[in-house]
């Protein structure tokens, strides 16, 4: 109970004020615990986004997804679905900044948490050759594309953006743009009807 607190507490200050300007004892105010309590439980601040990652990792792994769930994202129009797809996850970490952009932030220059972070991409890169395998059967994408090799490349292009865009903050080229221009480019990779 105590150990979830501080992690919802830490994972919320985390999101809002950044991991650097987080400190110790703003987790454990928010937690609502002791300083030495948190200490029980965590032996710093970096544990604590460690264990972060961890659980966000079991989640990942643990919700699978499903053909439903594929057909659902490529809908009748699959340039379409993919657009709605990368808009809603654009707008949901511009609005709402969220765990991924710190780890996205501190991945290049911590070892630790790019080894854990590389977990819940394998994740990621999973569904997503999966998504792709699925749109293949069906006859909506290229059917000569490795679906591991194609999964890795679209994951890459669009973490890349992300990073630029809502980590660094990028402003120019103009970041609506970049998404169109971007769901352009895999759309034009991989469905069938664009090659």
């Amino acid at each position: 109970m105590t150990r979830a607190r501080v992690l919802r507490a830490a994972e919320q200050l985390f999101t809002r004020r950044g991991y650097s300007e987080t400190t110790v004892g703003d987790i454990a105010r928010m937690a609502e615990v002791g300083v030495g309590t948190l200490y029980h439980h965590f032996p710093d601040k970096r544990a604590v986004l460690l264990d972060l990652i961890d659980d966000w990792g079991d989640r990942a792994s643990a919700d699978r997804r499903t053909d439903f769930d594929h057909a659902r994202v490529l809908g009748d129009d699959p340039r379409s679905g993919f657009a709605v797809w990368l808009r809603r996850a654009y707008d949901r970490l511009r609005k709402k900044p969220s765990l991924y952009l710190v780890v996205l932030g501190l991945a290049d220059r911590d070892e630790e948490i790019r080894r854990r972070y590389h977990r819940i991409e394998q994740v990621a890169l999973e569904r997503l050759r999966d998504l792709i395998e699925f749109g293949q059967k069906r006859g909506l994408m290229r059917s000569g594309a490795d679906a591991a090799s194609a999964a890795f490349l679209i994951h890459h292009a669009i973490d890349m953006a992300a990073t630029q865009l809502l980590v660094r903050e990028v402003s120019d080229p103009e970041p609506d743009r970049v998404l169109e221009e971007l769901t352009d480019m895999i759309c034009r990779y991989i469905l069938e009807e664009s090659r």
